[in-house]
């Protein structure tokens, strides 16, 4: 795209330019698709079908339970946008040392970031703006200590993946978790090992499901939950 507009630029060309939008462009894998790996992995018998599976895992992290989402299609860039994430309750800092060690198997200072209903962000960022692809940090506010786990753990920026339309899966989970405890985020990290790529298939998801320290997994309309 930036060869694009240099070359438009240079030949006096009238480039198009468009406003970045969502950047769920990767691939996606139906409900049948996902029983059938629930089959070939012996998770079937754990699993439930649900019509409304985002108000569940609202609840369930609400309880303190860390759930990954595999949903929809793959999110592009640096960063996991809801579609395949692992995401906690924000105000319990310890699901710090329970992703750390028992999920991502990584350091412990690599900080978290938290996913927000877009409208919400003004109770816990200061000077805030538009900031979808959690890549821009913020100064919070004293409110910010709802999302306290969410947060980088020495100066107490947030770097955060506000939740509008773009998502209206992913934002019935954060509404849903909302509705119960009041706090309009849930801290998100990518749904991966530390080490591996972010999952990128369903047997991959329960795979990561099963050498972790998760509590359940959404994948699609199925829940997985150990326990």
């Amino acid at each position: 795209m930036e060869a694009y507009y240099r070359y438009s630029e240079r030949e006096n060309i009238d480039a198009e330019r468009h406003m970045l939008g969502d950047i769920y462009y990767g691939a996606e894998y139906d409900d049948e698709y996902i029983k059938q790996a629930l089959q070939k992995t012996g998770w079937l018998a754990k699993a439930r079908r649900l019509d409304a599976v985002e108000g569940e895992v609202g609840e369930l992290i609400s309880k303190g339970k860390i759930i990954a989402r595999f949903g929809g299609r793959d999110e592009w860039g640096p960063r996991a946008l809801g579609n395949r994430s692992i995401i906690a309750d924000p105000r319990d800092m310890r699901v710090i040392r329970k992703i750390n060690f028992a999920i991502k198997q990584r350091d412990f200072w690599m900080p978290f970031a938290p996913s927000v209903l877009e409208e919400r962000a003004v109770d816990y960022f200061i000077k805030i703006k538009p900031a979808r692809y959690m890549i821009e940090a913020f100064d919070t506010t004293e409110r910010a200590d709802e999302i306290t786990a969410g947060l980088h753990p020495y100066d107490r920026t947030g770097r955060p993946h506000m939740v509008n339309e773009w998502n209206p899966s992913y934002r019935k989970i954060l509404q849903a978790f909302q509705g119960i405890t009041g706090v309009g985020g849930v801290l998100n990290t990518s749904f991966n090992i530390h080490g591996y790529p972010i999952v990128g298939t369903p047997e991959i998801a329960l795979a990561t499901l099963e050498n972790s320290g998760l509590d359940g997994l959404a994948a699609g309309n199925w829940l997985v939950q150990k326990q």
